[in-house]
Order: structure tokens, then sequence, then C-alpha cells
């Protein structure tokens, strides 16, 4: 198997599958990061479909001086506050939008391992309420709480994607659970 700066050099060199080799590898992390924007299936995948094609394009512009993860990461970034911009003014409904079924979680919510029915209703009540107050994060912390605890990318790749300090990165995250925790308490 071939390492993310091998693939990115045969892609450089227009082999198509080298590239999609990386989509591959990259497409869950994206959607999340999209997902954890838009609580929405069909744009987030319209999302990481743009980040995808951006990256691609601009596959030249990688410098290699960054892993590609963080440099794909910050592409995801930049297209998500994108999105946010261009739908400010529309309402977005928590409830139609997150309670989609099966397909309608993030990836680090409580895992549902149980087979107790009991159970499993209040574990998906549970997932729903984390959602909703990940949702009502301002942005920035939004996408802190997605990239660390969600994702579990270390302070310092956050610090590249933001382009903010780790002493920032760690500010926000604090700061992000803590009003977090305070949503939960109230639910």
């Amino acid at each position: 198997m071939l390492d993310d700066l091998q693939l990115i050099k045969l892609a450089k060199e227009g082999r198509l599958e080298a590239f999609e080799a990386l989509m591959s590898k990259y497409k869950d992390r994206v959607y999340n990061i999209a997902f954890s924007f838009t609580a929405n299936h069909s744009e987030s995948d319209d999302i990481s479909q743009n980040i995808f094609t951006k990256a691609y394009f601009n596959l030249k512009s990688f410098e290699e001086k960054a892993a590609f993860s963080t440099w794909l990461y910050r592409i995801a970034v930049n297209e998500c506050y994108n999105g946010l911009k261009k739908r400010k003014n529309n309402i977005l409904s928590l409830d139609v939008q997150i309670c989609g079924g099966e397909n309608a979680s993030l990836k680090d919510t409580i895992e549902d391992k149980s087979v107790n029915v009991e159970d499993t209703a209040l574990l998906k009540a549970m997932q729903l309420k984390i959602r909703k107050a990940i949702l009502e994060l301002p942005d920035k912390y939004r996408m802190i709480v997605t990239l660390r605890d969600i994702e579990d990318i270390s302070y310092e790749e956050i610090s590249e994607i933001m382009k903010i300090s780790q002493n920032k990165v760690k500010v926000w995250l604090f700061r992000a659970r803590t009003k977090l925790k305070d949503k939960l308490k109230n639910i």
C-alpha cells in the first residue's frame, strides 16, 4: 500500500486512481467535518464533493510542507465556512435534519452497541441531544470540537488547519466543551 506522499506524486503525474485512493482514505473524515456544520446528508455530500474537487484541481500547489491531511482539512474548513456564509439567512431545522435515521449520526457520538431496546432508545435520545448541542455552538467552537473530539486530530494539526496558535486551540476547545457541558445540563 502506498503512503500519502507516493499517492500525491502519482496523482500530480495525472494518475487518477492515486487521487481516488486518497479520496477513499479521507472521505469519511471530510464528510464528518461537513456534516458537523450542516447536519444534512445531501448538503454534506455536496460539500465533500466540492472539497475533493478543489483538492484535485489544486493538488499541484500542495508543497508537502505539512501533511496532506492537514492541507485537505484546511480546504474542508474553508469550504464549510463558505457554505455557512452562503446560507446565513436560511433557518436550519435541527429536528428535521438530524432525525434522519441510522445514517444521521456523528462519528464520535456514543456508539450504539447495546441490544436492549430500552437502552437503545435512551442512547439514541442522548445522541440527538449531543448533536443538537454541537450544532448550537458558534462556528469556531463547532469546528474545534469536530476536529479534536470527533476526528481525533492533534492540537498541532488543528493549529495548522485553522491557522491559529496551539494555545488558542486549547482555549477554544476548553470553551467549546464548557458550552457543550452547560447545554447538555439544561436538556
